[in-house]
């Protein structure tokens, strides 16, 4: 009676807020004395105070039997409190599961409506495949309720059983067909929305449904019935397009006279991606335009929810209608404005899709203003944080490129626009797209003639900017546009101004703190822009221009030495070419006559080597278009390769290429002895070529021999990210021109004026191979296509495994076979434990006898063949014969009759079925051992590793735990912690340990004698194998000392860590694998162990003692066994197979028993077939 309440708990939670885990763990300690007693209100009450708790965060698993006794209590709260537990705490797995079968069939059969609708509600979470299949015909059965409460509630959850029991749908489906005629619309509601959510993945079986969809689509009033009748009938009309003329009708009647908003922008939906306005004829166009009126609603409504669909729908019909889409630009360029950055950017790809000729300047002026508002003072909290938002204005800037660039810029009229477009978007942009506008600016420039002087002249401009050139060290600056500047000067240097100057801003001291690719084309169009000046002065040369030419090439070779002190080695390679050349001119130049009127040759010469031709855009399909020579065939080797020169390089390489089967057997470890001579025999030569490439790599200044050189990197630039530091510039959209930022503006205003039409633009001539001839297909590829700007779409967190239910063919008539399953009655524990021990005895003693009898028959017929004859027989008595036999055979050492000690086999005919049966019985779970890692006089260090079940990134993962103690006399360690060494096999987790949990990279304060519990959680990236360790340190200091302890610590990582427990296999399955993927098994190694016989224990227990030791430590399975062998077989969580065969070799010498084990592995990687071999050889064989 002085029990807590659900109510008290709650209350003494909100009063106990600063020691609330104290007071929920005293609560906890009283729930589980409550659960306990045999009051049933008292269990009752300890369950719901459970749930809530679970609701917090607490586990309540412990306690999974108890719900179930709460479950089956005959008051109907109790009833209900039992069935939230259970759908709260219960999972797939739990093991109570299989007793609540006979208990909800009792509450489904209840004469209480009440109580059925709670074991429904109940079921519905907890369902699981043997629930389903148990229930299914209970459920079935109970379709003909009086109810329709009933009725509804069993409709909804047998959508359930289907996803659990597949096979349920096809048998109880003509029931649920039923339904949809049934008189209460609720009934007929859930009929509606579990056929709707079966046909989404496979519709085909629901198209006999269409006539009676098709009556409730025109009869009923339930708005939301049809909704879910439009869905389904939006999957159907793919399958069955008659039905599209059908539906044209009652779905445009409801599109005009439905005041319901959700049900309007379902019929609108359905008609636009359904197919409905293709099939309409001429009244098409009409219906679309009714369309995009009633979307036109959704936009103008506040709600931005309904703002959101709309603006999806409109995108949907773009591709068909864009015309009558483009009618309503007005409120869509208002949705660019809204708030909500999810309709903005909704907005943004309808405004993409409308782009025109007539509206594309309008368009990116509109665009353009997101990017630089007119006032930060306009903005309001909500839109200033989206303007400044990274992500956001790079996506406006690449939807900026692809509306003028589509198209090879079929949009585009005025190029100088575009330029000036460009540049403003360096300057104002906010992030780092320099790359994308360096492309553009790049290829406008060679595509369009008539933009080349106007883009000179920008870039010049651009290239003058020291305002710009500062922002070198700024995370979002774009200052790889100067690349582009400077190609285009350096390309397009005729169009140049001033070209010293042009010069000095390359040669500015900033450009050594560019990007190193920028620096490489700096250098390289200094020289370009210096050959043609050189043009310009050799028609005019004179004492005056030569005595200027001089000064003007000492100073070019002076400055230009700050580029060879760059650490990239292009960079240098370039500047220090250019060194040269200026070098060989003041040289020549010096040396030439002053008196001659004629230039020196080398002059004349110069601008030939970057200006004799004439740089042209290339075609798209130019490729394709390339004519194959007649008589070539690209398939065919030119020259056969030679085996030993491609096995050379497979050895050499990483990664071998799986086509060249041939040369893959080659290398495998099953060759035969003539492959293996020739292979000897080639060895030397092999070895000489290796050597002679490898000497050839290291003299190679272009090659950079693999991990023998570090790539010094230069430290990562400190940048300041505060958003006040992004310059706020006033711009005028409608000459949108950043050349001039940072001078002074003029304070006259400009006279307002019409924009003159610009003149058409004058494209290059795109370049295409010789003797191409236009393609059959070429006339349709000119057709211009609408390109659409799309973005990854993110994976769907809401999706489902329903693929068994996508295999139920439902057009088929039920067979006479096909029958719901009979439920399976369960026995107790303790009878089914009898009857399987009953079971195994009497297939042991079966066994036993048989092999005894036809021994005794062996011995009478011939009782004067040796040992070794009478094992080859009994062998052949076993399931496996032929080759595992013989192997078997071949390890068996011969009788010595000469010998004064003679050994003698022992038979041991019955000792495969001992063993397997003894197997079965005595299997134990591989325990984790802990090791001892450190121990001295001040800390004792353990540690133990645990192979998790998860992967991250697809990487294994293991854990290890560590136990510290402090060993030290009466002293304190009050600062003890461990570093791991990072590497390229293994990196340490962060928070990925169980709450609770203290992590390995935590600092600890042992008291005297105190012991602490942490665990590290390593992601495994390297492949496992011998020598996979981690490494690192301990620190820790001694109170009143001040020496601080530092110690190494290695933890090996055996190979057998990684090997999954229960790779479950079969001998068919075994046999199979081995036949068809033997060849994948190309590595082999073998070991032998002794097997220690004491007096104790048998011949057989000893055995069956070793075997179960060898599996244990490494993980293997033991797949069969056969007299005297045994098959391995073991899968790692990196997938790595190994298979093995493990022989016994029983003697007898000097009346002494010995035993001997060889296990012959086979595996499909080396490393790791090295690991298990190491393991092998120092495993512990103790006495059993």
């Amino acid at each position: 009676m002085f029990e807590k309440s659900l109510t008290d708990l709650i209350r003494g939670i909100r009063a106990n807020k600063k020691n609330e885990q104290k007071y929920i763990a005293v609560c906890l300690q009283e729930i589980r004395n409550e659960v306990k007693a045999n009051d049933p209100d008292i269990k009752a009450m300890a369950i719901a105070k459970l749930t809530y708790l679970q609701m917090l965060g607490y586990d309540m698993s412990w306690a999974s039997f108890h719900i179930v006794e709460v479950m089956s209590s005959s008051k109907i709260l109790q009833k209900r409190a039992g069935y939230l537990a259970a759908a709260q705490s219960f999972q797939q797995d739990t093991d109570v599961l299989m007793l609540t079968t006979n208990l909800i069939k009792k509450d489904l059969a209840s004469p209480t409506a009440l109580e059925i609708g709670i074991a429904i509600n109940g079921l519905s979470q907890i369902v699981t495949p043997d629930l389903a299949r148990d229930l299914c015909q209970d459920l079935v059965a109970m379709l003909n309720h009086s109810r329709p409460y009933i009725r509804k509630k069993v409709v909804l959850v047998l959508y359930k059983v289907f996803l659990k029991f597949p096979e349920a749908l096809r048998l109880s489906f003509p029931r649920v067909k039923e339904k949809l005629e049934d008189p209460d619309p609720s009934v007929v509601s859930a009929v509606v929305s579990v056929i709707c959510e079966l046909a989404r993945k496979n519709p085909r079986n629901y198209l006999s449904l269409a006539p009676q969809l098709y009556k409730l689509l025109t009869t009923s009033n339930n708005n939301w019935m049809l909704i879910k009748i439009i869905k389904l009938f939006a999957s159907l009309t793919p399958l069955e397009p008659r039905l599209i003329k059908k539906l044209l009708h009652p779905l445009t009647s409801l599109i005009q006279t439905t005041p319901a908003t959700s049900l309007l922008y379902e019929c609108i939906y359905t008609v636009i991606s359904g197919g409905f306005l293709e099939a309409a004829g001429e009244s098409s166009h009409a219906l679309a335009a009714t369309c995009t009126n009633k979307l036109r609603r959704f936009l103008e409504d506040p709600d931005q929810n309904l703002k959101y669909v709309g603006l999806l729908a409109m995108g949907k019909m773009l591709s068909t209608h864009p015309k009558l889409v483009a009618e309503h630009k007005d409120i869509i360029l208002e949705c660019i404005d809204d708030d909500d950055l999810s309709i903005r950017l909704r907005a943004l790809d309808l405004v993409v899709g409308m782009v025109n000729r007539k509206n594309v300047m309008d368009i990116v002026k509109r665009l353009v203003s997101h990017l630089v508002p007119p006032s930060a003072s306009m903005l309001g909290s909500t839109e200033s944080s989206a303007v400044l938002d990274p992500v956001y204005r790079t996506d406006i800037i690449n939807r900026i490129l692809f509306v003028c660039s589509q198209n090879q810029y079929h949009n585009i009229t005025n190029f100088e626009w575009y330029i000036n477009i460009l540049v403003g978007i360096t300057y104002a942009s906010g992030v780092n797209v320099g790359e994308s506008l360096t492309s553009q600016l790049m290829d406008v420039s060679v595509r369009v003639k008539s933009v080349r002087p106007f883009s000179v002249k920008q870039m010049c401009r651009l290239l003058s900017d020291k305002e710009f050139l500062e922002t070198v060290k700024k995370r979002e600056s774009n200052i790889e546009v100067l690349s582009a500047a400077a190609w285009i000067c350096g390309e397009y240097c005729s169009f140049l101004d001033d070209v010293p100057s042009t010069l000095e801003c390359l040669l500015t001291p900033t450009a050594s703190k560019l990007p190193v690719k920028v620096q490489s084309i700096y250098v390289h169009n200094i020289m370009k822009i210096y050959a043609f000046w050189v043009t310009e002065l050799i028609s005019q040369w004179n004492d005056e221009v030569q005595t200027e030419f001089l000064k003007v090439t000492r100073v070019l070779r002076d400055k230009i030495d700050m580029f060879a002190q760059s650490l990239d080695l292009e960079v240098q390679e370039r500047s220090g070419n250019a060194k040269v050349i200026f070098t060989l001119i003041l040289d020549t130049v010096s040396a030439a006559n002053t008196d001659s009127i004629y230039p020196p040759l080398v002059l004349q010469g110069l601008p030939e080597l970057f200006f004799i031709y004439e740089l042209n855009p290339v075609a798209p399909k130019a490729q394709k278009k390339v004519p194959v020579p007649e008589g070539l065939d690209l398939d065919a080797w030119i020259y056969e390769p030679l085996p030993d020169l491609v096995a050379d390089h497979d050895s050499d390489s990483v990664s071998a290429d799986t086509n060249f089967d041939n040369t893959h057997k080659s290398r495998s470890k099953k060759k035969s002895k003539k492959s293996k001579e020739y292979e000897s025999d080639n060895d030397e030569a092999v070895s000489k070529r290796r050597n002679a490439r490898l000497e050839a790599h290291r003299n190679d200044p272009y090659y950079i021999l693999g991990g023998n050189s570090e790539k010094k990197r230069p430290a990562l630039l400190e940048v300041d990210d505060d958003v006040e530091s992004i310059p706020i510039v006033e711009l005028s959209l409608d000459n949108f021109d950043f050349s001039a930022k940072g001078k002074k503006k003029s304070g006259k205003k400009k006279n307002s004026r019409a924009l003159t039409p610009p003149p058409m633009p004058v494209y290059a001539e795109e370049e295409m191979p010789e003797n191409a001839a236009e393609s059959g297909s070429e006339e349709e590829s000119k057709k211009k296509n609408r390109a659409t700007y799309t973005k990854k779409s993110a994976r769907d967190i809401f999706a489902s495994d329903d693929s068994g239910l996508n295999n139920v063919d439902l057009s088929t008539p039920l067979g006479d076979d096909e029958k719901f399953p009979q439920i399976k009655t369960y026995g107790s524990p303790e009878e089914a434990r009898r009857r399987e021990e009953a079971r195994v005895k009497a297939a042991r003693k079966e066994q036993r006898s048989l092999a005894e009898s036809k021994a005794n028959g062996d011995t009478h017929k011939s009782t004067k063949k040796s040992s070794k004859e009478g094992t080859k027989k009994a062998k052949k008595t076993s399931e496996k014969k032929s080759k595992k036999s013989k192997k078997s055979e071949k390890v068996q050492p011969p009788p010595q009759d000469n010998s004064s000690n003679k050994v003698e086999e022992v038979p041991y005919a019955t000792l495969a079925d001992d063993m397997r049966y003894a197997l079965v019985e005595r299997k134990e779970n591989r325990v984790a051992v802990q090791h001892e890692l450190l121990k001295n006089e001040h800390v004792e260090v353990k540690y133990t590793l645990h192979l998790e079940d998860k992967k991250v990134d697809g990487e294994p993962i293991v854990a290890i735990k560590f136990s510290i103690e402090n060993k030290a006399a009466g002293l304190i360690l009050p600062k003890l912690h461990m570093e791991f060494i990072q590497s390229f096999d293994m990196k340490l987790l962060e928070g990925e340990q169980e709450s609770g949990v203290a992590s390995v990279s935590e600092t600890f304060e042992l008291q005297i004698g105190e012991k602490v519990d942490c665990v590290g959680v390593f992601a495994i990236q390297g492949n496992a194998r011998r020598g996979l360790c981690l490494r690192g340190d301990i620190n820790y200091d001694v109170e009143g000392s001040s020496v601080l302890h530092q110690h190494p610590l290695e933890i090996s990582l055996p190979v057998s860590l990684f090997i999954k427990d229960e790779p479950t296999i079969d001998p068919t399955q075994f046999s199979a694998l081995l036949a068809e993927h033997g060849d994948e098994f190309d590595y082999h190694g073998n070991v032998t162990i002794g097997i220690p016989i004491t007096p104790d224990l048998s011949v057989e227990q000893s055995l069956i003692h070793a075997l179960e030791t060898v599996t244990n430590t490494t993980g293997l399975q033991v797949v069969e066994v056969v007299p005297g062998a045994a098959s391995l077989y073991g899968q790692s969580v990196q997938n790595v197979q190994v298979a093995g065969l493990l022989k016994y070799i029983l003697a007898t010498e000097e009346d002494v028993q010995t035993a001997t084990m060889t296990i012959d592995l086979k595996c499909t990687d080396d490393g790791f077939l090295e690991g298990l071999i190491h393991e092998l050889s120092f495993i512990n064989m103790p006495i059993a």
